[in-house]
């Protein structure tokens, strides 16, 4: 539903966008004793806000020049065994003017949240909600309701993998990139968290230009 407004120019330009990634990561989830580790879980933003990086790179359509990040991490005791900061966000300065912004949370105790706010020359679009200056009979004084599901959990269940995993296979068959997530797009998107992760350690903005592609 976020790609047919924007695919429908309902938000007209975009210029600032930001999608936001909060799931607490405790023991009581299955992946919590290899995601503490360094080595296997990398960073906040590699291990999970990926997905959040992933979408707003989506949304945004265009290059990353340069990134800011900060961490920070949870006091509680639950989250002690990270051996990485568990708390980041991101901003994301684009080559052709856009401005985005990426959080990722593993260390919240609340109910998971996938957050997306993208704003245009023509409209915003807030998780479910839109407004758009295209449409008749809609007021910026409220919000209009999409009728779409949100992603409310963490469980891969929830998910749309597997209509993913049947491009990827249909894709192998004829020889072709496969749509929206080929390997360039990857690519792209582990060279931002790198830079993202380089920029949180040595606490300056790292440019993209400064990563070997």
């Amino acid at each position: 539903m976020i790609r047919s407004c924007l695919d429908q120019g309902l938000l007209g330009d975009l210029h600032f966008g930001e999608v936001d990634y909060y799931h607490g990561i405790g023991p009581w989830y299955k992946q919590y004793g290899w995601n503490i580790r360094k080595d296997f879980g990398g960073s906040s933003l590699l291990t999970a806000g990926c997905h959040a990086l992933d979408g707003l790179l989506f949304f945004m359509n265009a290059e990353v020049e340069e990134v800011t990040s900060y961490s920070s991490r949870s006091k509680n005791s639950i989250f002690e065994p990270y051996e990485y900061d568990t708390a980041t966000i991101t901003v994301l300065k684009f080559k052709d003017g856009k401005v985005g912004k990426v959080s990722s949370v593993i260390d919240c105790l609340q109910p998971y949240y996938f957050h997306i706010h993208l704003v245009g020359s023509a409209g915003s679009l807030l998780d479910n909600r839109f407004f758009s200056q295209k449409l008749k009979g809609i007021t910026k004084e409220r919000w209009s309701t999409l009728e779409t599901a949100l992603v409310d959990s963490g469980d891969v269940s929830d998910h749309p993998y597997q209509p993913q995993f049947q491009a990827f296979v249909d894709s192998l068959r004829k020889g072709e990139a496969m749509p929206l997530t080929n390997f360039d797009i990857a690519f792209e998107s582990h060279r931002v968290v790198f830079a993202a992760d380089l920029s949180a350690k040595e606490r300056r903005p790292v440019k993209l230009s400064e990563l070997r592609s």
